[in-house]
């Protein structure tokens, strides 16, 4: 098994593949991802499309941390043209909301460190702002509200 392969199975999100890797310094790693689907639905038509118009600057994408690291997924969202509508558009994934910089896993693992400890002292271990954590922890709590009003 190469580097690669052992990390993308230590990194466990399906539909990534991991190209590259490097260590930042003792405390940060940094994984160069990629999408394994090669199409892609419009958000405006529903069509499926294959077409890849370009990719956007790498994100730094907040995750888990891997070996007492924090982990980063350097990731560049591919943008689509759908031929049926002739609109551009960039993908959506399932591992990550769109305008934000963390991974959903993160974004739950934040949210029930802050269910149990201060904001200010996950934002302290996490090496994130309190502003930051708050708002994390308030994004997930409303969707816990509005899944949980489904289920009465």
């Amino acid at each position: 098994m190469n580097n690669n392969e052992l990390l993308n199975k230590l990194l466990g999100i399906s539909k990534l593949l991991v190209m590259k890797s490097d260590f930042i310094g003792e405390e940060k790693l940094h994984l160069e991802v990629a999408s394994t689907l090669a199409v892609a639905s419009c958000p405006d038509c529903g069509q499926v499309s294959n077409q890849v118009h370009d990719e956007s600057e790498a994100q730094m994408v907040r995750d888990l941390s891997i070996a007492e690291r924090q982990c980063f997924l350097v990731y560049r969202a591919r943008r689509f043209k759908c031929e049926h509508c002739k609109k551009t558009f960039v993908e959506r994934v399932e591992w990550k909301r769109a305008n934000v910089s963390y991974t959903e896993r993160y974004e739950r693992y934040v949210y029930q460190r802050v269910r149990r400890e201060s904001v200010s002292q996950v934002a302290q271990d996490e090496g994130l702002s309190e502003e930051a954590v708050q708002a994390i922890f308030e994004y997930r709590a409303k969707k816990r509200r509005r899944h949980a009003g489904i289920r009465k």
